[in-house]
């Protein structure tokens, strides 16, 4: 790993304790304002690091070698969305808001078309990965991951393929999509499917 990305690395413990400290701040003595700062630091901060660094270096499908020392946008990317790995409740609380986390997708640099139903137990890693279709149900706890850690002729690799959904599509509850997912219009999904990076179903 390279320097830039041992720094990028301090990214989620640096937001904890800014969150933290704005909130010892804030017990002091409580201001209305202080309300929309906190949601800003909370969920704005680290997407506009994340576009701001996509605009120099986007994250790139493909296969990457990660014996060599080389710097990697996708661990960039990763570290400014790990608070909301950690904490899966906070993009949870953005479903109380009809229509807000498909926009909040969007904002990341997923493609999300219109009408779709989202479980609040979704769970993306890797959100500007991500392309669905429109009138598309995503069942309850479905987990979609567009990124692997393989190990190929003794060198571990990296590889990252968005996941695609089609339109008119049900994805049963407990689904696990892997990176190269490609879930064709008006397809039904049993639960518990699973597809890997390898293409193979189970």
């Amino acid at each position: 790993m390279t320097i830039r990305g041992r720094i990028v690395s301090l990214f989620p413990l640096v937001y904890l304790i800014l969150i933290i400290f704005f909130l010892g701040k804030s017990l002091i003595g409580f201001l209305w304002w202080q309300i929309p700062v906190l949601l800003s630091l909370i969920y704005l901060l680290p997407l506009l690091l994340f576009r701001i660094h996509s605009f120099f270096s986007p994250v790139q499908e493909g296969t990457f070698d990660l014996s060599k020392k080389t710097y990697s946008p996708w661990w960039t990317s990763h570290m400014l969305q790990y608070p909301f790995i950690a904490l899966p409740w906070l993009e949870s609380l953005l479903h109380f808001v009809p229509g807000l986390y498909s926009v909040w997708l969007r904002a990341w640099g997923s493609k999300v078309g219109k009408k779709i139903f989202w479980t609040p137990r979704t769970e993306i890693i890797d959100r500007s990965l991500v392309e669905i279709g429109d009138s598309t149900l995503i069942g309850h706890m479905t987990i979609m991951v567009s990124h692997v850690v393989d190990t190929r002729e003794g060198v571990p690799k990296l590889i990252v393929h968005k996941v695609r959904i089609g339109s008119n599509c049900l994805v049963g509850a407990d689904a696990q999509l892997g990176p190269g997912t490609l879930i064709e219009n008006g397809t039904k999904l049993k639960p518990k499917a699973r597809f890997f990076w390898k293409g193979e179903w189970k």
